[in-house]
């Protein structure tokens, strides 16, 4: 039992070291600059729809504003072609929660659905929506659980939201990844270190030279303090060292160890580089140009990026984009004929340069420009009903204005009868301008990482182009390693500890199927049944029992604190490292709760509908884990001389 508790031991502090150089930032897949954290507004700051749209109300001040306020603004948003205004959805959210907790459920109501009305992109609204549904009504999950799913749809539409959400995943991953491997570096160091530490005992009483060979072994053992090698490069380091004892299936996990330490920290560095980029910045720029309001120092940042590359098209739809939206006709024109220009197959600049001549009633123009947007995309429910539009403007076109509507209608029917409702002679209002998606920015984020090389390139070099030049040669030094040992495998024969009874042997009685080798004793008494003097049999037996009672106590202690332990310790490596992996994955989970790095907007606490979620989760993986740890049996009966 004492080795048991010194082997938790050093997993714990193993764990709580690796932290502890998380938070240091010493082995964070990204850096945080580029997910910088805005300083979420108070809750004194005023309500000012003047300081947000230029328009005078009477809702300024503390005072909460009422619903006709709210329409009036709503109008006023959709007037400006605004699609999102998250300042004034996450103020609205405020006002949700003090109109609860002074016990007005359906005013929390109303204020969450006018969040979600005022930012329909941002998944934050629906779920603070979820959070006054659960608190006003926990066994209507039906509807609390319909905003989390909204709100989840939402999240991977809006950009931002996605991009930070698939940045917590994989820093969750990756941890959970690199902790599962540094588990398995104390297993090898636990099972394998005292064959090492028997081979020197053995080899202290041969002569001078094999003295010398073993003050060497025992001095490469401190080399990793003396490099002062973090956790995880210790352990590879001694696991390596171990080669030769390790079975071959571990040897296996221990390449795949040696790829991940060695390559994965540059590779995420280049990743990090990429992400922290001007291309990224503008890509997060262009994406609130979009989908969020927008003020003048957006559009100085754009038209700054667009002096140094005057041939994106993006950024020229963008800048088009906010200039019909302010009534700026003839620069959003353009804008998009320099869109167009670099890329005529945009069909959403075709269709908005369309909205554009539409507004200055060139409506023949209008025209063209929409059938052009529809011949490169027939699919798009969009295009044919601001088409619809333009037609209706021509009384003789009465003909081909029903089929465009009757088509719109049929491609996107909800789109069509939203925008068919409104009763508006604003232009914002009439006509559907086409926004750049998040798939849009994902593409344009991925394409600049695999660029006109390829992604084999592009991998390569990052792999080994962020390589420091002073341990350029390291993996080099590890294969030469691998290969040098595994010749003086083959030539040498490495001590063993026999699964049965748990003696040092060498590598000469195989097992049936597992690539073990027994010792003689072993090998006699249970494999070949050699009849043998009855107390020599049973004092084999007691010690055969012994060990395996021992082992399988230890494994099964410390699979209540590390699941897939005893997998890993009974030589069922794969399947124990993909329990550890899984384990891990709900640890860091809850370790990062709200996130490695955290929205810039403030997050409804979802705390107790997250927390049944994923706690009932974990109990149910951990309690089957442990169901299935308990009912394993020894691996050896010494009676029967076969697994258990």
């Amino acid at each position: 039992m004492k080795k048991a508790i010194l082997i938790l031991v050093v997993l714990i502090f193993s764990f709580l070291y690796y932290v502890g150089l998380l938070a240091k930032k010493e082995t964070l897949p990204f850096s945080k600059e580029f997910f910088s954290v805005e300083t979420a507004p108070s809750d004194d700051r005023p309500f000012d729809p003047k300081g947000i749209w230029g328009q005078k109300s009477q809702g300024s001040g503390r005072k909460a504003p009422t619903r006709k306020e709210l329409e009036q603004l709503y109008q006023l948003k959709l007037d400006k072609g605004i699609r999102n205004v998250p300042v004034l959805s996450q103020w609205l959210n405020r006002e949700a929660v003090r109109a609860r907790e002074r016990g007005d459920p359906d005013e929390a109501v109303a204020f969450a659905t006018y969040a979600i009305k005022f930012s329909p992109d941002l998944p934050q609204t629906y779920y603070e929506l979820a959070r006054i549904l659960w608190f006003q009504s926990p066994f209507q999950l039906h509807k609390v659980f319909a905003e989390i799913y909204r709100g989840q749809v939402a999240q991977f539409r809006h950009y931002p939201s996605s991009l930070k959400f698939f940045y917590n995943l994989f820093f969750i991953l990756c941890n959970a990844l690199l902790m599962t491997f540094v588990v398995f570096g104390v297993v090898v160091m636990a099972k394998y270190l005292p064959l090492y530490f028997y081979d020197l005992r053995r080899n202290l009483t041969q002569n001078v030279k094999g003295l010398l060979l073993t003050s060497v072994k025992i001095l490469i053992l401190f080399v990793p303090f003396f490099l002062r090698l973090d956790i995880l490069w210790a352990l590879m380091f001694w696991s390596i060292f171990l080669w030769g004892y390790v079975i071959k299936r571990e040897r296996v996990i221990l390449l795949i160890f040696l790829v991940l330490l060695v390559y994965l920290p540059f590779f995420l560095r280049s990743a990090s580089s990429l992400l922290d980029g001007p291309h990224s910045e503008v890509i997060l720029q262009m994406s609130q140009a979009n989908q969020e309001d927008w003020d003048r120092t957006l559009e100085k940042k754009l038209e700054t990026w667009l002096s140094d590359h005057p041939n994106d098209a993006d950024v020229l739809f963008t800048l088009g984009l906010m200039g019909k939206k302010e009534g700026r006709y003839g620069q959003a024109e353009e804008w998009y004929k320099k869109s167009l220009q670099q890329s005529p197959q945009f069909d959403e600049a075709l269709s908005n340069l369309g909205n554009v001549y539409l507004a200055k009633r060139q409506v023949e123009m209008a025209i063209a420009s929409y059938q052009q947007a529809v011949d490169i995309h027939p699919n798009n429910g969009a295009y044919y009903y601001n088409l619809y539009r333009a037609y209706s403007q021509e009384t003789f076109l009465s003909g081909k204005t029903s089929k465009a509507f009757e088509r719109a209608r049929q491609l996107d029917p909800k789109l069509v009868d939203y925008y068919a409702s409104i009763d508006s002679p604003n232009i914002n209002r009439q006509v559907i301008d086409e926004m750049l998606t998040a798939r849009k920015f994902w593409a344009r984020l991925l394409s600049q990482f695999v660029g006109k090389e390829g992604v084999p390139y592009r991998l390569f070099m990052a792999w080994f182009g962020k390589i420091p030049s002073r341990i350029y040669l390291l993996p080099v030094f590890f294969l030469g390693f691998l290969i040098g040992m595994s010749r003086v495998t083959q030539r040498k024969r490495f001590l063993n500890r026999c699964p049965m009874c748990g003696s040092p042997t060498f590598r000469f009685y195989l097992g049936e199927t597992d690539q073990e080798s027994i010792c003689f004793n072993c090998h006699r008494i249970f494999i070949q049944k050699e009849k043998i003097h009855p107390k020599i049999k049973e004092k084999k037996s007691l010690q055969v029992s012994q060990f395996q009672k021992k082992n399988h106590r230890l494994s099964r202690f410390l699979s209540y604190f590390f699941v897939g332990f005893s997998d890993l310790w009974g030589g069922r490596a794969f399947y124990g490292l993909f329990l550890l992996f899984l384990f891990f994955v709900f640890v860091f989970r809850f370790v990062y709760w709200d996130g490695a790095m955290r929205l810039s907007l403030s997050q409804p606490s979802l705390a107790l509908v997250r927390g049944i979620l994923w706690g009932g989760l974990f109990i149910a993986f951990y309690l089957l884990s442990i169901r299935r740890a308990y009912r394993l049996k020894p691996r050896y009966d010494a009676e029967r001389g076969m697994r258990g």
